[in-house]
């Protein structure tokens, strides 16, 4: 996740999903499809991220990866990101991304469980 409403980061408990990201290596194409089907609007946040918004309402993420392999990515809240990602790593998933910080966000880490399955993780912004 590279970018995340504090107001939306407050509305979720630990353990529940609380952001949905997509990766893509086309973002023009994939935020017109996005706003044709769901009414949808991308707002840049950053050279290679956008928010898609819902009236003022962020529902979501698009994070322009080159090589990448497109698809979306959930996040589920939980209390601290670095100890989540080790325990992680104990039960056997993979780093993809390595726990970092997101200005005025959080915290975040993308695992690739044993099974193959990519989650993130997020550790919201201390208010």
């Amino acid at each position: 996740m590279s970018a995340k409403s504090q107001e939306t980061a407050s509305c979720t408990e630990v353990g529940e999903f609380s952001w949905n990201e997509l990766i893509t290596q086309n973002p023009a194409a994939s935020g017109a499809f996005y706003e044709k089907l769901f009414g949808w609007r991308s707002e840049p946040f950053s050279p290679e991220y956008s928010l898609f918004k819902k009236a003022a309402e962020s529902v979501g993420g698009m994070l322009k990866m080159q090589g990448a392999q497109p698809g979306w990515l959930a996040y589920v809240t939980v209390e601290d990101c670095d100890q989540s990602a080790r325990k992680a790593r104990e039960l056997g998933a993979k780093i993809a991304v390595e726990a970092k910080d997101i200005p005025e966000v959080g915290r975040i880490a993308v695992i690739v469980d044993p099974q193959g399955a990519a989650l993130g993780l997020f550790q919201p912004a201390q208010k």
